[in-house]
């Protein structure tokens, strides 16, 4: 299998009180690897280790000490990393400021936006394309996205896509070029929100062969031009909800797959999102 995405470092802060500028507020900060792609490929690692998945993830990092500490945290997780070395921007970087009902993400996505066609291996070695939204919604890698899901098309592969940027869809041009983007792919994982963005699910099945909305605490729903189906989300206490919608992709991936229908393949979308948000940090 083969993921297109980001490779990330995430620092994770928790102010002890509510931020005000100007102050100096103590917090609890972490960093931990991340990357909606990276994050993805080590959740498939995981849950695909028995089914004997391999997962190989293609993407830029910077030549330096997070870019090299994400090649070993990518081994270590059973992946098998495809990086290009960009020696001029740094490695991608998320801050996630926690609150105790929210996150705000701020994002600098560095080498993750020069990813570019020529950094692609032979598409045609691999039987499935995952791509991240985060590629093909900015102008600078979009062409990479592109370039993969035509190759995939080309070659057989199923493929899948998750938009991961509401914000953005919410520019109507930027969803109509997403919309274009997307065009025969078999699965699109999208949130509530991003759904939404993109004018719910009877304009995106004009697209997709089916879509697999992850909704959090109200569970998932899938929707195919045969089927419409929906399953609970298991009650869990979220420590951290950065990754779920990763792990909820990868649990689904795995079932679907392998096979499972499509309420069995949303139950283990689910599971993985639950596990996920049980834990600080977005992978396994």
């Amino acid at each position: 299998m083969l993921v297109v995405g980001d490779v990330a470092l995430d620092v994770l802060v928790t102010p002890a009180a509510e931020p005000v500028a100007g102050a100096d507020v103590p917090a609890r900060i972490r960093s931990r690897p991340g990357g909606a792609g990276a994050n993805t490929a080590a959740w498939l690692a995981h849950l695909g280790r028995e089914a004997g998945i391999a997962v190989t993830l293609v993407a830029r990092i910077g030549a330096d000490p997070a870019g090299r500490a994400a090649a070993v945290d990518l081994a270590a997780a059973g992946v098998t990393a495809h990086l290009t070395v960009d020696r001029e921007a740094a490695t991608c970087t998320v801050v996630a400021l926690l609150g105790a009902d929210d996150r705000t993400l701020l994002s600098d996505r560095g080498a993750a936006a020069g990813l570019a066609p020529e950094d692609l291996p032979d598409v045609a070695c691999f039987d499935h394309l995952h791509v991240s939204g985060y590629v093909l919604l900015d102008g600078s890698s979009r062409a990479a996205g592109r370039a993969a899901l035509i190759a995939a098309r080309a070659a057989g592969l199923t493929t899948s896509v998750d938009p991961q940027a509401a914000p953005a869809l919410a520019v109507p041009q930027r969803a109509a070029d997403f919309l274009d983007d997307v065009q025969g792919v078999d699965l699109l994982l999208p949130n509530a929100d991003e759904l939404d963005a993109l004018g719910g699910t009877a304009v995106v099945l004009e697209r997709v062969g089916a879509v697999a909305v992850s909704a959090g605490a109200a569970g998932a729903r899938w929707a195919d031009p045969e089927l419409r189906c929906a399953v609970a989300a298991q009650a869990v206490a979220v420590v951290d909800a950065t990754g779920a919608g990763d792990a909820f992709d990868a649990g689904v991936l795995v079932a679907w797959l392998g096979g499972a229908p499509p309420a069995a393949a949303l139950a283990a979308g689910c599971a993985a999102g639950a596990a996920a948000v049980g834990r600080l940090g977005a992978r396994p």
